[in-house]
């Protein structure tokens, strides 16, 4: 079994993230294809696209439902290694997936872009008093 990591950011697009959504979806698109060519020899690829995690990384202190500790994630995500081609790794996310796949382009596009600047506007904030 190889288990790439991606991200949610690689299952639709996020402005104003563009390098990093375009990257993560190669790599969830890598691994598809990985999977594809080599299941045959017995190799299982599988792309892990979580959401947010409770990291420093991500600078989310405090686990929440949807954002789970790196412990609580990982005790997840465990679950589904070698058992389908991509996951979430977490079945709130696996809920968040579905509903943003289902939610019309321009709705899911306003929330992403409001998302987005908010974290812009965030690092510039923090930027400008260093």
């Amino acid at each position: 079994v190889i288990l790439n990591i991606s991200s949610a950011s690689g299952m639709l697009p996020v402005p104003l993230l563009t390098i990093y959504s375009a990257t993560k979806a190669f790599v969830d698109f890598f691994s598809q294809c990985l999977h594809e060519e080599y299941k045959s020899k017995g190799i299982f690829v599988q792309s892990v696209m979580p959401y947010l995690v409770a990291t420093k990384l991500a600078k989310i202190q405090k686990p929440t439902l949807d954002k789970p500790s790196a412990e609580t994630f990982v005790k997840s995500a465990i679950k589904t290694v070698g058992l389908q081609t991509r996951t979430t790794g977490y079945v709130i996310h696996s809920l968040m997936g579905s509903i943003n796949s289902i939610m019309p382009r321009w709705m899911y596009f306003k929330i992403i872009m409001g998302f987005s600047k908010s974290l812009r506007n965030r690092y510039l904030k923090k930027r400008k008093k260093n």
